[in-house]
């Protein structure tokens, strides 16, 4: 009698300590994200980290990834090799990646349904991702649109479409660049240069067939003003970090990216001259949204769940849209929220440095479909990047 018991106790401990484990592991979540941000990274590490842990009791670890694509493929191949417990918890995506991702039966589904602060969210963020319907495979992080900034100490905004950055090019040889295609930033570029110069109705009419042959158009384009970009185009800055650095040495006049209220958060960090201002094109500028998903063999799901909940929760979507953060701007519906939070989102773009509300929604361009952006990048490679 006294063996059982012994016996059972000590099953009893062995239980215990699995539980224990399972709990301890429980509160552990990977992110992974593109960390070729300072700005993000930090407001990540220092600021969401803490938050999550205060509130939901679950240690997040941000991952950094350099391309987003060897994590897909990763995600594609785990799922050939049946492996069912996989490293990855939360992905952060859109586009491209995020049609890979749903075609190759990788996400997990129903991740919108299963957030509580799903009905805040902008009914438009959470429909279609570069023209690709979500089903609920991803949540809204952030929303995005591609501008340019400038030194106002140089005079005025230097071009506002493909015709005027030919004059200013040429009237400045050495002084403006963008970076390699290859790059999110770069690509995001040129096919702002393409919309700018095909029109957007017309693109989206194009088979893939036509729009090849109208791209002989952009690449001519391109050819044509690299002798007078930065370096005489022999190179281009092979990322968005770098075009910023050249920018902050004033190697460069204008530098470029995605999120609206960069120019504060540079500005913020020192940077940025004070006198840098960003600026549209006359014709718009790409517009999208970035999202947040869970794989189908993530470890963690609950607590991914609680992950993003928090993540598209007013109290960090205002934190992530303050420059001294990240200034990203946030995916909310403001007539789902309190008076007094709505003024809070709405003071934080009062500095005067970027376009008004207005501006940035006249002016914003859809991006174009995952199979469309494939042909400009591997065009860009073939007929600008490689000469």
């Amino acid at each position: 009698m006294g063996k059982k018991i012994k016996l059972f106790t000590l099953s009893l401990l062995v239980l215990g300590m699995l539980t224990s484990c399972n709990k301890e592991k429980n509160k552990d979540v990977n992110i992974y994200m593109w960390g070729g941000s300072k700005e993000i990274n930090t407001f990540m590490d220092d600021v969401v980290v803490p938050k999550v842990l205060e509130n939901e009791n679950i240690n997040l670890k941000r991952v950094p990834i350099v391309d987003i694509k060897d994590v897909v493929n990763k995600l594609i191949i785990e799922k050939q090799a049946g492996k069912k417990n996989g490293v990855i918890d939360v992905l952060w995506v859109n586009g491209e990646n995020f049609k890979a991702l749903k075609d190759a039966g990788v996400l997990t589904e129903n991740t919108l349904g299963s957030i509580k602060n799903k009905d805040l969210l902008k009914e438009s963020t959470t429909v279609k991702d570069f023209g690709e319907d979500i089903n609920g495979l991803e949540v809204p992080f952030g929303e995005a649109q591609f501008n340019f900034i400038y030194n106002t100490k140089n005079g005025k905004v230097p071009f506002t479409g493909w015709e005027t950055l030919t004059e200013y090019v040429k009237k400045n040889p050495g002084r403006f660049t963008y970076p390699n295609a290859t790059n999110f930033t770069g690509s995001a570029f040129v096919r702002n240069i393409t919309i700018d110069m095909l029109g957007y109705d017309n693109i989206q009419n194009m088979t893939p067939e036509e729009f090849k042959e109208n791209l002989n158009i952009v690449w001519n384009y391109l050819n044509e003003i690299e002798p007078y970009l930065w370096r005489k185009g022999e190179t281009y800055p092979e990322s968005e970090g770098k075009l910023d650095l050249l920018y902050s040495a004033g190697e460069v006049d204008v530098t470029m990216g995605y999120t609206i209220n960069k120019v504060n958060s540079k500005i913020e960090s020192g940077d940025y001259p004070e006198t840098s201002k960003s600026f549209l094109l006359n014709k718009g500028t790409l517009f999208n949204n970035h999202y947040l998903a869970i794989p189908a063999n993530a470890q963690n799901k609950d607590g991914a769940i609680a992950v993003i909940n928090e993540l598209v929760s007013p109290e960090l979507q205002l934190l992530k849209q303050e420059p001294k953060n990240w200034g990203d701007f946030n995916i909310l519906d403001m007539k789902k929220l309190p008076p007094e939070t709505v003024k809070k989102f709405f003071d934080l773009n009062k500095s005067g440095k970027i376009p008004s509300s207005e501006e940035l929604q006249e002016k914003r361009v859809m991006e174009l479909t995952p199979d469309k952006l494939t042909i400009i990048e591997e065009g860009w490679l073939e007929n600008v990047g490689k000469n």
